[in-house]
């Protein structure tokens, strides 16, 4: 046992050392960084080429991590925008969710630098979210894009953030719009410009405008123009409140002048309601309607004046002011500036050749037959269905891609599930097979103690025994020994009573108590005899043999025994003879073997005499005499 225990502990330790090995260095390599910043390795830098060279990009925020620039938190989400840039939406998608999924699981984020603000991974998980929901609408998927701008958006509120909030409400409602649930939408957003209109700071009004160009988006593709006309007033309304007096509005940062974004703001507002007023007159043409004459004349009045307050702005020699009033121009008659816009949007910006330039060469096709131009209109029609098949080929192109992508992604990550669970397992049988050795680490010590505790105890219980035993004197009379008082002959000698006279209740006492006095005497009798001629060591010793000795009934015998002494029976007081008598035996002769101490001590076999050794002395024979004689 004093061997084992020192054993298991050992094994302990080195499977505990070997569990934890790996752990240990990977801790150790984690937190190996600089001492001092690198500032070439920063996130201005990654971000700065993170679409011209996203592979250079995504080397610069690992090793801005590893210098402690960014946090792991940061550099995943920058990862994902540089993969977004990249137009790779699944490796993208991938990377926010395996994000947020470490995040949640509690994981440990490597090389996080305390020098950074306590806000800035917060911050930063808003941010993966609002990504994700771009993500999610650049794919098309518009339930999911509710959910993680409806988590963006609480975010936002909570590091108050109103314009990205309004942002996030902003997709909310476009997607509802996208899924059917349109007049949902609308009043979602209605909702969020009402209380973005609240709030008096420069980012409440950037929120607002950004969040009405959303619902003005949705209602001009629902033909809902009358509903766009007050949401374009109430803009240009706060959109002037910021430009007159900006001292009314807090977080403007010291330095920066509003008037930039209140040009743009306007601008873009104004080209709305120019849209608004020209589709509200050209409907008017059609059939029935209740607009008079007169009406449909101030609507395009108002879309001309409109449309001519925009050129006061910077923002109108801007190509999205182009690419915007374009639009407008067949529903205003002006084909000609419609002519006029195409063509320098064609030769000075190639890049419209996509879903812009499809939609407003159908347009410029449908303003030439409005003007009975149908040669030009057929000219135009096919051209947008050139750049539609164009884009359908680059649509299944990036689809194939995108399926290519996810089913790597897939394998990528049934691998490393499979691989995770493994690691998992043999963790989990490693830290079994530690607790199963030290739960019997803990049960052997547990056993030794009690072992030793009892041992002690029985060491003690043995020379008592054996002290005990040495200072009986066999030849004395059991009863002597256990402080029985044997009545005398004087005391047992009954009164004599007249034959005829019946006795009285004093008499029969005093007969009852000679009767049991008789008994009494018998037993001493007996017991003499028994004990001064060692008859207890005869095995075949029983009431037949002293019936014959002493010449008296077996009832008096038994009764000898049950009423004249503290023994039920015959057999009670030999055992009571024989076993002191044996522990002497085991006591001063320790070569007789416990058989041998039995017979000599009168038992017939060893496990009676076991037995009652046990019950009288709580040791059996042979941990008696393990206690006397300890092996060496």
């Amino acid at each position: 046992m004093q061997r084992l225990i020192p054993t298991l502990l050992t094994t302990a330790v080195l499977l505990l050392t070997a569990c934890s090995g790996d752990s240990s260095d990977a801790v150790r390599g984690d937190l190996q960084s600089p001492e001092q910043q690198d500032t070439v390795y920063t996130e201005a830098a990654a971000m700065s080429i993170h679409r011209n060279n996203p592979e250079r990009a995504l080397q610069i925020i690992d090793s801005a991590v590893i210098v402690g620039n960014v946090t792991q938190v940061r550099a995943e989400y920058l990862k994902g925008v540089t993969q977004y840039a990249m137009a790779n939406m699944p490796l993208a998608r991938q990377t926010c969710l395996d994000l947020l999924s470490s995040i949640s699981n509690g994981k440990i984020l490597k090389y996080q630098s305390p020098d950074l603000e306590p806000g800035t991974d917060s911050a930063t998980i808003q941010s993966v979210y609002m990504l994700l929901t771009s993500i999610e609408y650049t794919s098309g998927n518009y339930p999911a894009v509710v959910r993680y701008a409806t988590e963006a958006s609480r975010l936002a509120h909570d590091l108050d953030s109103p314009a990205d909030a309004a942002k996030m409400e902003g997709y909310i409602a476009e997607a509802m719009a996208h899924t059917g649930r349109t007049d949902e939408g609308i009043d979602h957003l209605r909702t969020t410009i009402d209380e973005l209109r609240q709030i008096d700071s420069f980012q409440g009004v950037v929120g607002y405008h950004a969040t009405a160009k959303k619902l003005l988006h949705i209602m001009l593709e629902n033909g809902r123009f009358d509903e766009m006309v007050p949401v374009c007033e109430a803009m240009l309304e706060r959109i002037n409140e910021l430009g007159d007096h900006p001292e009314n509005f807090s977080g403007i940062a010291e330095g920066f002048d509003p008037a930039e974004f209140v040009d743009f703001a306007r601008g873009q507002t104004l080209v709305f309601l120019t849209t608004a007023y020209a589709r509200q007159y050209a409907a008017a043409a059609t059939p029935p309607t209740e607009v008079t004459p007169t009406m449909r004349a101030q609507l395009l009045r108002k879309a001309q004046q409109t449309e001519a307050a925009v050129h006061s702005t910077k923002w109108s020699r801007s190509k999205d002011f182009l690419r915007m009033i374009t639009a407008a121009y067949p529903f205003m008659g002006e084909y000609e500036r419609f002519d006029e816009a195409i063509e320098q949007l064609e030769s000075t910006y190639p890049d419209t050749v996509n879903n812009s330039y499809y939609i407003c060469l159908t347009l410029r096709s449908e303003a030439a037959r409005l003007r009975g131009r149908t040669n030009d209109a057929l000219s135009y029609l096919k051209r947008a269905s050139t750049i539609r098949d164009s884009l359908d080929m680059h649509n299944q192109r990036d689809q194939l891609n995108e399926l290519a992508t996810v089913y790597h992604l897939q394998e990528e990550q049934l691998a490393r599930q499979d691989a995770e669970a493994d690691a998992r397992f043999y963790r989990l049988l490693t830290w079994v097979i530690i607790a199963g050795l030290l739960a019997a680490i803990a049960f052997a010590i547990y056993f030794f103690y009690k072992r030793r505790e009892t041992d002690k105890k029985n060491l003690v219980l043995a020379r008592e025994i054996a002290e005990s035993v040495k200072q009986q004197a066999l030849a004395q009379p059991l009863a002597a020994e256990r402080g029985v008082v044997t009545p005398s002959a004087e005391d047992a000698t009954p009164a004599p009573q007249h034959p005829s006279t019946p006795a009285s209740p004093s008499q029969a006492s005093t007969e009852g108590g000679a009767a049991e006095s008789a008994d009494a005497d018998l037993f001493a009798k007996i017991q003499d005899v028994i004990l001064r001629e060692q008859l207890f060591l005869n095995p075949q010793l029983d009431r037949q043999m002293l019936v014959e000795r002493l010449g008296v009934s077996k009832e008096r015998i038994g009764a000898a025994f049950a009423k004249g002494s503290q023994y039920k029976s015959l057999i009670d007081f030999l055992n009571d003879c024989r076993l002191p008598y044996a522990a002497k035996l085991l006591a001063d002769q320790p070569g007789l073997s416990i058989t041998d101490v039995a017979m000599a001590s009168g038992f017939t076999n060893t496990n009676t005499f076991g037995r009652n050794f046990k019950q009288k002395y709580t040791l059996t024979p042979s941990q008696y005499r393990e206690k006397l004689f300890p092996n060496p």
